[in-house]
């Protein structure tokens, strides 16, 4: 038997109606009759008198619903009895995550309002550590994977973003097309020297020399903020300074290719209750509404 429906069969039985059980839960009233009519014929007995003022239950649908009911009502017990459990939760969490990465501060700050008894070790790192080697619990990754070592978890995506302050498009102008950037000065996010720059603005994919470098993103934005450079940002770093009217979105028709982000832990390794309550509640954190 499938536990929604007899959920559904419940909240009928109690509001007498089914008119008044989809009030009570939400649920189109030919959802209700149908998700019945499937319970009626799984257990291949009537559940329900039906009548122009209501239903009402047949003998064997009150038995179903005395022993349901109890059940349900039990297995609510448990649930909120393993929550009330979760919330208590006290032991260390060590993470690792790329520097800058401000996205998750905040969640960061809601957890431990959430889990106050859980404390937070942070690592930030822009190189891929060894999750073992360094004691990590969870690490977050942004890319590709290519690991197989590991258990990821996507959790959402970002994407790059190309901008500038108003001060350095009043100089030079807004770029019409990525070849135009060939020169302009740029800055963007870099691991090593001498490297250039692989932006894939679009369909475009645009090789640049940069004017500046980092592997820092706080210092990227300093530079745009500061009019010296056209800077690649994390969305999450540049649409609140472009809400704010300090940043502009450059090339905006000639978006960056979204990356994933992942939660890693080690594959051979049992999560602990304290990891898969983290799991779940950034999973939680950024899911839509509704």
């Amino acid at each position: 038997m499938d536990l929604n429906s007899i959920k559904m069969f419940i909240v009928i039985a109690q509001a007498g109606t089914f008119a008044g059980g989809s009030q009570r839960i939400g649920v189109p009233i030919a959802t209700l009759s149908r998700k019945i009519k499937e319970l009626e014929q799984d257990i291949g007995v009537q559940l329900f008198e039906r009548s122009t003022q209501g239903v009402r239950l047949t003998l064997t649908g009150q038995q179903l619903y005395e022993q349901a009911n109890f059940s349900i009502e039990t297995l609510d017990e448990i649930e909120r009895r393993i929550k009330h459990n979760e919330s208590r939760l006290k032991g260390k969490l060590r993470l690792s995550m790329p520097q800058s990465f401000e996205l998750w501060w905040t969640l960061l700050d809601d957890f431990t309002r959430a889990y106050p008894d859980i404390a937070l070790e942070v690592v930030g790192s822009n190189r891929k550590i060894d999750l073992l080697e360094e004691g990590i619990d969870v690490a977050l990754r942004v890319g590709d994977l290519q690991t197989e070592a590991l258990i990821a978890k996507k959790i959402t995506d970002v994407r790059l973003m190309l901008v500038a302050s108003p001060e350095w498009l009043a100089r030079f102008g807004m770029p019409a097309a990525p070849q135009d950037l060939a020169a302009l000065p740029c800055a963007g996010w870099m691991s090593g020297s001498g490297q250039t720059l692989r932006w894939q603005l679009g369909a475009h994919p645009q090789r640049i020399t940069p004017q500046f470098g980092s592997n820092d993103y706080q210092h990227l934005r300093h530079l745009a903020l500061q009019g010296k450079a056209v800077c690649d940002l994390p969305d999450f770093l540049a649409r609140p300074l472009i809400e704010a009217g300090k940043l502009v979105a450059v090339l905006p028709d000639y978006p960056f290719p979204a990356q994933p982000v992942h939660l890693l832990y080690p594959s051979h390794r049992h999560p602990s209750s304290i990891v898969r309550v983290y799991l779940d509640f950034c999973a939680q954190w950024f899911k839509p509404p509704g």
